[in-house]
């Protein structure tokens, strides 16, 4: 385990060290592989703030943080939030495995009738958007141009390449609805979501029947 300490506004502690290494090999019985991880101590007034990164080889990252008016109760407590965060997951993941083939294999709620629906559902919507657009223009052009939707923020994403279990993880450690990256299996981008039911859904590139043709 590879460990990084940067102390903020306040003075170096060996001992804070050792405690902070000591405590985090909690979380590294739950991996196998090596684990990187950033810890950082600030002191702000009264309050003394613990904060861990935890960087997987496959690009998994967790991330947790607590202030008290103790540096030491702030670590116990980031840590144990930590834990308690890969165990809830790691548990919810293990329940969306199948037990039959392959038992690494995670269950997916997508199936391609559904996934064809769901692009049929876009397409009329888009259309339908696109004469509402259309017809607004041609009656009250300078109302159109200000209710037409815009881009108000744009972000770039870094596609980590990891497993399907993985970005699901890192997703759920994020609370994000989505998660982008690139599949270590197949080298293509992917896009795990959490599907109304609870279940979990993966969004797989697949070429046009012209680009297959092609090929």
């Amino acid at each position: 385990m590879q460990t990084h300490f940067v102390f903020r506004q306040m003075e170096s502690s060996t001992a804070l060290r050792g405690y902070a290494e000591e405590r985090l090999e909690k979380i590294k019985r739950y991996f196998s592989e090596p684990l990187r991880v950033s810890c950082t101590f600030t002191v702000d007034k009264v309050m003394h703030i613990a904060a861990f990164d935890v960087t997987l080889r496959n690009g998994l990252q967790l991330h947790a943080e607590e202030s008290t008016e103790n540096m030491y109760s702030s670590v116990d407590l980031a840590l144990a939030k930590m834990e308690r965060q890969v165990r809830r997951y790691k548990a919810r993941i293990k329940h969306h495995k199948t037990s039959e083939g392959r038992s690494a294999k995670v269950r997916l709620g997508v199936i391609a009738a559904e996934s064809m629906i769901d692009q049929i559902i876009e397409e009329e919507e888009a259309a339908e958007a696109a004469a509402a657009t259309v017809a607004a223009l041609h009656s009250k052009p300078a109302e159109a141009a200000a209710a037409r939707p815009v881009i108000i923020r744009q972000t770039e994403v870094v596609a980590e390449r990891m497993s399907v279990e993985a970005a699901i993880m890192q997703m759920n450690l994020l609370h994000k609805a989505f998660y982008v990256f690139t599949n270590a299996g197949t080298g293509e981008m992917n896009i795990v979501y959490v599907r109304e039911d609870g279940n979990y859904g993966l969004i797989e590139p697949h070429p046009n029947e012209a680009e297959a043709a092609a090929k």
